[in-house]
């Protein structure tokens, strides 16, 4: 079993999509995955997960659960047969964001790369280094627009990422129209590409979120034996 959380301490950062699109994605390729929904005030995947249900564009081998308390959520994954658990945490400081954190194999946080952004994310980190047992916390720059590369205020992120020594994951998520599609009641990527006009986009948007799952997967193996490495 593996355990993925989504978490900030603060919200509109796009973790609740970001969730969805890699929950959606395992599920499509076979993979039993459970969303844990601990965002108590905007429940934003159970409510994706229900018009999807409703529209018949849910994958499978998708269930979704709600934690409204760190019992909730131990109680979840104690009980659960799925191979992969997402957790969707609410995007303030408090008691499900430290037991998600604690129980997850790896902590997402998702970020755009402005300033004003990475100071809340460099605290988040620091807070966590502080203060838990264990923070497995990596870095996503999230909602990338093709030109934002090119900016200052993305360098500047960049610099602030280096000069904090943040773990982050290479692949930055693009903003796409397709994610905000997906995020109605698709259920999956591979549905809306099914549009021949979508096509394209659809491509290139599953090739963005599985180099993402690449990134995390190899975040969360453990290193090469001697023997191994021979």
């Amino acid at each position: 079993m593996t355990i993925l959380a989504f978490a900030h301490s603060k919200g509109g950062v796009g973790k609740s999509t970001l969730c969805l699109l890699i929950a959606s994605e395992l599920a499509q390729s076979g993979r039993r995955v459970l969303i844990i929904d601990a965002d108590q005030k905007q429940q934003s995947c159970l409510q994706w997960i229900a018009r999807c249900h409703l529209a018949g564009s849910r994958p499978n081998t998708l269930t979704g659960e709600i934690a409204t308390k760190p019992e909730d959520l131990k109680r979840l994954l104690r009980s659960t047969d799925a191979e992969i658990i997402l957790i969707d945490v609410q995007g303030s400081m408090n008691d499900l964001l430290i037991a998600a954190i604690v129980a997850s194999d790896i902590t997402l946080v998702p970020t755009k790369a402005n300033v004003m952004e990475m100071v809340e994310t460099v605290k988040l980190f620091d807070w966590a280094q502080t203060n838990l047992r264990r923070a497995p916390l990596h870095l996503v720059l999230n909602r990338v627009e093709g030109i934002d590369t090119n900016t200052a205020a993305f360098q500047d992120a960049v610099r602030m990422i280096r000069e904090h020594q943040l773990p982050a994951l290479s692949t930055f998520v693009r903003a796409r129209k397709v994610y905000e599609q997906f995020a109605r009641d698709a259920g999956s990527l591979e549905r809306i590409g099914k549009d021949p006009s979508k096509s394209d986009q659809v491509t290139k948007a599953r090739a963005n979120i599985v180099s993402l799952i690449g990134d995390i997967t190899a975040a969360i193996s453990p290193p090469p034996t001697k023997d191994q490495a021979k």
